[in-house]
């Protein structure tokens, strides 16, 4: 489906096959595509798989355009929550029932669903656009890393909960901000993000400007590069320093 809609809707391309039989099948293991003249995709299935092939010393991973990375084996029909059977052949009598209800399906393409149009015409308005980018896509980080408090830390700020925010600091904790100045302690961190303006459905937010690192896109269309001390000392990490 993501096929589908990335080389017909966003690129543009004609002729393009509704069955991609190369990312197709139950088995464990990494599968591939390639679209003529853009580059290669890549579906995993399972974890270990995923694993293997992020750790994979030649990086193979960074050569394509797209990883989709299913947890199961199978992807969804093989999870946890479907029922359970005895048939060994179970997971490819359940994908071959799937591909058939997708082949009758009247509408193939989910850019043509309806319900989706409406969607973006109401709200996300276009794909890729700042909207859609912002609500439909996330990043993740290591736990107790610092990535993953500055995570946590962007969010509260996003969300406007000054006391969790104020909260990720240690009592001498600093944040220096381009608007709000250098602000030491927690209460003073507390207080400037209550003074922030309403942001009404997250409308503001903040964004990891890449899949690793500090570096942050800010509302105000600045890029930020933050450098975030952990003070380990405590059961759960904290912030003890953090510069803008």
């Amino acid at each position: 489906a993501a096929l589908r809609t990335a080389t017909t809707a966003l690129l543009g391309l004609k002729d393009m096959p509704l069955e991609w039989n190369g990312v197709r099948g139950v088995q464990a293991g990494v599968k591939t595509a390639t679209v003529e003249g853009v580059g290669s995709v890549a579906v995993v299935s399972s974890i270990g798989a995923a694993i293997e092939l992020l750790n994979g010393e030649d990086q193979s991973w960074r050569n394509h355009l797209m990883i989709e990375v299913m947890a199961c084996k199978g992807g969804c029909l093989g999870g946890g929550g479907e029922p359970k059977s005895d048939l060994p052949d179970i997971l490819e009598r359940r994908a071959k029932a799937i591909y058939k209800a997708d082949k009758d399906a009247p509408i193939r393409m989910s850019h043509e669903n309806p319900e989706v149009k409406e969607l973006y015409e109401r709200w996300l308005g276009e794909p890729l656009g700042h909207t859609s980018h912002y609500e439909l896509h996330t990043t993740y980080a290591p736990r107790r890393s610092p990535r993953e408090l500055l995570a946590r830390f962007l969010d509260a700020i996003d969300n406007r909960d000054a006391s969790v925010a104020a909260s990720l600091f240690t009592d001498d904790g600093v944040w220096n901000d381009s608007s709000l100045g250098e602000l030491r302690g927690r209460e003073a961190i507390q207080q400037a993000i209550t003074s922030l303006p309403a942001n009404p459905r997250r409308q503001l937010r903040y964004k990891f400007a890449e899949a690793e690192g500090l570096t942050v896109h800010a509302p105000d269309g600045m890029v930020y590069d933050f450098d975030v001390q952990l003070d380990d000392s405590k059961s759960s990490p904290v912030i003890r320093a953090e510069m803008l």
